[in-house]
């Protein structure tokens, strides 16, 4: 079993960041529901509607519902604040159809004889309002705290007010709200208008065709509902104006991205003379294809005269949901130059080509470095851009692991080979730590069926990347040195044949602080020690399919070669090792036997310090200046 990493020692030497920075949800307990479950609740919206009644794969739908349901609230953690609302249950026509919702329980934790009570009584009557029953849904809620919502459909709205309308709108309400959806033996048509609910709520869709997968995503929204979000932090809003920004130190904050014309600006004061400021960002989209992007900055004035980084993130054309992730920092090969020294930095966020992200989630992180001690860098081994992929066989699972969803919500894991399976449309993100001197190499292996491969999508795609802790790419391009047992081919161009098996994978350079000093994106990524990310992206046409793949992580390289010193000054204290700290931790998500209540997990950590950014594909691009830059 994978080990659970245990919570890090703060080296809290006086104000401010040592080193590396750990943010991210709480650790889940063995029911899954964190330590600030108080503030989480879950909703249950339930279609019953006339077509419930009609088949699903064994037995009829509202047969599945009951039973699936059943399940649900029997494994539910006394903690767990669920409610449950009907729709379509007791008008069958006419205009008062269409508002024909109620909350049957209330969201509470001494409720769970009402829920199964509700669910015996559940019966299906009437017509589908499902835009009127999510309004209502969000009041059952309230304003504050985490709050999901987990609508069971078997139909397209049959009513106003338009659900996916109204989805964004509680989206754009509440930062801490999302909806997810799943959708009943539906078909093509209702599955592409649930899916909009699910994307314009900031959750997610899944498929259901009878009791047992109907109990299996239930359970997996259920269950992540009382686990942290995809995104997570100190809520904050920018500002249009950038002397009116506001001031964000180091820690992680959450905020909403302006239209494709507006442009939020944030304060990002200096707490030690000399200081490296990092900065990490990151956004998710479901659009496919090119367009899809932010562009920042990092300026050493309000007016942006002068750039001391800038960075672009644009969704990639492979590997089912986009992570839009970049990083910028203030470094410098010249001690006196602004960007080293003025006593607070400008960062920029803006979409970039389209505006499909309006409104959307934007999660940011910040770091602070200390300078290096006076004349320690002439000990420091040179940034090297050579390396080799070192042959990697899958070998006999390590461990069972839920794989988290996004950065924020990656597990940790160590070294070895894992077993999983992955849905198309997925990504499944693991944290492990490198320290000084190491490096990484992750591989997957999988047999994809014919069906598989004849199902591509012109996007789609199977692959691992590595992003750094401070969210952007870390991936080595091996160009033509490609080795040579890796799959070549996209999924759109591999030959039709009844079997064919599937490898890729990532490398990183080893951590060392001069990675920094050159322009290839990938080195720059790794010149600090922390956590890295293994991202794994799966997209064909098929929303249905599922691989087994099997996940094989390798370190190299000897821990602790070519760590820096670091000046001791003032508040500041140099580290003692990759995970030192400097402000209140949480841990990464939970690690261990997967169970049938288990689910992707939502809860993770991001620790340490770099400058990159993660694209996908190759419409991806880094447009980040290493050295400032006169704007005219």
């Amino acid at each position: 079993m994978t080990p659970t990493r245990r919570r890090p020692q703060l080296a809290l030497a006086f104000t401010i960041i040592a080193l590396a920075l750990t943010t991210g949800p709480a650790v889940a307990d063995d029911t899954g529901v964190t330590d600030s479950t108080e503030n989480q609740r879950l909703q249950l919206v339930l279609d019953a509607s006339g077509s419930m009644k009609e088949p699903a794969a064994k037995g009829t739908k509202i047969q599945a519902a009951r039973k699936a349901l059943g399940h649900v609230i029997d494994t539910l953690p006394d903690q767990a604040q669920v409610g449950l609302r009907v729709y379509g249950a007791k008008v069958s026509t006419g205009p008062k159809a269409c508002t024909d919702s109620q909350e049957v329980v209330a969201p509470g934790t001494d409720n769970r004889d009402q829920l199964r009570d509700a669910i015996t009584a559940y019966k299906p009557l009437g017509e589908t309002p499902i835009g009127y029953a999510l309004q209502q849904a969000g009041k059952d809620l309230g304003s504050e705290g985490k709050r999901t919502i987990v609508l069971v459909s078997d139909g397209e709205p049959t009513c106003s007010p338009d659900p996916c309308e109204v989805a964004k709108k509680l989206s754009r309400d509440g930062i801490d709200l999302k909806i997810d959806v799943v959708g009943l033996s539906v078909d093509a048509k209702t599955r592409k208008k649930l899916r909009c609910i699910a994307d314009a709520g900031h959750g997610s869709y899944f498929d259901a065709d009878d009791a047992e997968s109907l109990t299996e995503r239930l359970t997996v929204t259920s269950t992540r509902a009382f686990r942290p979000f995809d995104f997570s932090g100190t809520p904050v809003t920018g500002s249009a104006n950038p002397l009116d920004a506001p001031e964000i130190g180091v820690g992680q904050y959450l905020d909403q991205l302006p239209a494709k014309d507006g442009v939020t600006f944030y304060k990002i004061p200096r707490t030690v003379p000399g200081s490296t400021i990092h900065v990490g960002t990151t956004a998710r989209t479901t659009v496919e294809g090119g367009g899809t992007g932010l562009l920042m900055t990092l300026s050493d004035d309000p007016n942006g005269v002068t750039e001391c980084d800038r960075a672009t993130s644009f969704d990639g054309i492979s590997g089912g949901v986009r992570l839009l992730n970049a990083s910028l920092n203030s470094w410098s090969s010249n001690p006196d130059d602004s960007c080293a020294t003025v006593d607070f930095l400008v960062l920029s966020i803006k979409q970039s080509i389209n505006n499909d992200l309006e409104d959307s989630p934007v999660e940011i992180v910040v770091f602070e470095e200390p300078p290096l001690a006076e004349g320690s860098e002439q000990s420091l081994p040179p940034a090297d851009k050579a390396i080799e992929w070192e042959p990697m066989t899958p070998g006999k699972s390590t461990g069972e692991v839920v794989s988290g969803t996004s950065i924020a919500s990656a597990p940790e894991i160590e070294p070895g080979s894992y077993t999983l399976n992955i849905r198309s449309g997925e990504r499944q993100v693991f944290a492990i730590p490198l320290n000084w001197g190491e490096r990484l190499q992750v591989q997957i292996d999988a047999d994809l069926s014919e069906k598989t491969i004849n199902t591509h999508s012109v996007n789609g795609g199977f692959e691992p990347n590595i992003i750094s802790p401070t969210r952007g790419d870390e991936t080595y391009n091996f160009g033509i040195h490609t080795p040579d047992d890796w799959s070549d081919l996209p999924l759109a161009n591999m030959p039709n044949v009844d079997n064919w098996h599937w490898r890729k994978g990532a490398a990183s350079h080893p951590v060392s602080y001069l990675n920094r000093s050159v322009v290839d994106q990938d080195m720059v990524a790794s010149s600090l020690a922390g956590y890295r990310y293994i991202d794994v992206g799966y997209n064909i046409d098929n929303p249905d399919a599922v691989v087994e793949y099997d996940l094989t992580v390798k370190v190299l390289g000897q821990a602790g070669d070519g760590e820096p010193e670091y000046a001791e000054d003032g508040d500041a204290v140099a580290p003692d090792g990759a995970q030192d700290v400097a402000v209140e931790p949480q841990e990464p998500a939970k690690s261990g036997p997967a169970t049938d209540d288990d689910f992707p997990v939502v809860g993770a950590t991001l620790t340490g310090v770099g400058a990159l950014v993660l694209v996908g594909g190759i419409i991806a691009t880094v447009l980040a200046t290493r050295k400032r830059r006169q704007i005219s």
